[in-house]
């Protein structure tokens, strides 16, 4: 079951202290570090600090001002790279695109054209080594991008915003959850607890070592059927012709020889002494697989 955990998202906007939201019951917190190519937020090392003081998980997301432009969307890309690093940002966490009107940033572009660009910044991210997300109201994903390749690009990764009401609510109603495949997390107010902060709930265990990179157990496979019937071939030994392979009774007794550079039907396999042994005929005639090659 995912863990469903409450989480801030600070920007310039909030306080550098992270102690009152952790009081309310988050345990995440996304920073804002960049926007565009040239804006990085004043507060994000002391609300950094804050968060890892507070023992709070640490995600960090950027402004998206390249509407559809797959060139710019790598620019900014790279420079949210750059400031995460240097940030230290832990690669076990997200590193979030917030793709939405604003700061001249156009959703209006084609859905094909909007979602290509989105796409050029995620794959920056995610080729830096990060787990990336993407951040938007539910009307622009429903009607701007294709939710569903980003889907399957990066997995459950939609950061989805979609207000009950307008003003303060402190938990989320589900009755109001705006449904749609890929939400790891849920902003369901811009006021959570009356601290003038967006409240959000993740859907998805978010903390662990990779949304999808979760552990999966390998199939245990069933051992193979044992042909009882065949055809069994005795190759030479040591290079010598005249080398000839010593049989057993069932009791693991020794009994005659055969030739090698033969082949032979066998009826039945048994272990004898430890070995594995083909029967070649009656009871007395098992000769050890290691001295054989099955051929059919």
């Amino acid at each position: 079951m995912a863990t469903r955990d409450f989480a801030v998202d600070v920007a310039v906007y909030q306080s550098t202290s992270m102690n009152a939201y952790k009081h309310a019951g988050a345990r995440q917190v996304i920073v804002k570090l960049t926007e565009g190519t040239g804006y990085f937020n004043p507060k994000a090392s002391a609300q950094i600090k804050s968060t890892h003081a507070n023992h709070m998980y640490l995600h960090a997301y950027h402004f998206a001002t390249f509407s559809d432009s797959v060139s710019r969307a790598k620019k900014e890309a790279k420079y949210f790279v750059a400031e995460a690093k240097r940030h230290n940002i832990s690669k076990k966490r997200y590193l979030w695109l917030d793709w939405e009107t604003g700061d001249g940033n156009s959703v209006i572009g084609s859905k094909v054209a909007n979602t290509r660009a989105i796409l050029a910044f995620m794959r920056v991210c995610h080729n830096a080594g990060y787990k990336v997300g993407l951040y938007s109201s539910a009307s622009i994903f429903r009607q701007y991008v294709d939710t569903a390749e980003v889907i399957k690009k990066h997995g459950t990764c939609l950061w989805v915003a979609s207000y009950a009401i307008s003003g303060r609510i402190d938990s989320p109603d589900f009755d109001y959850f705006p449904s749609m495949d890929g939400v790891a997390m849920w902003q369901f107010t811009d006021n959570w607890h009356g601290l003038n902060v967006d409240g959000n709930i993740s859907l998805i265990d978010l903390h662990t070592d990779g949304a999808k990179k979760e552990a999966t157990k390998k199939p245990v496979e069933k051992p193979k059927p044992i042909n009882k019937t065949g055809i069994v071939y005795a190759p030479v030994i040591n290079h010598n012709p005249n080398w000839k392979i010593r049989l057993l009774d069932s009791d693991g007794h020794y009994t005659k020889y055969i030739k090698t550079n033969t082949r032979w039907k066998y009826f039945d396999v048994k272990t004898i002494k430890g070995m594995k042994c083909y029967k070649l005929g009656t009871d007395t005639q098992w000769v050890p697989a290691k001295y054989t090659k099955i051929i059919e």
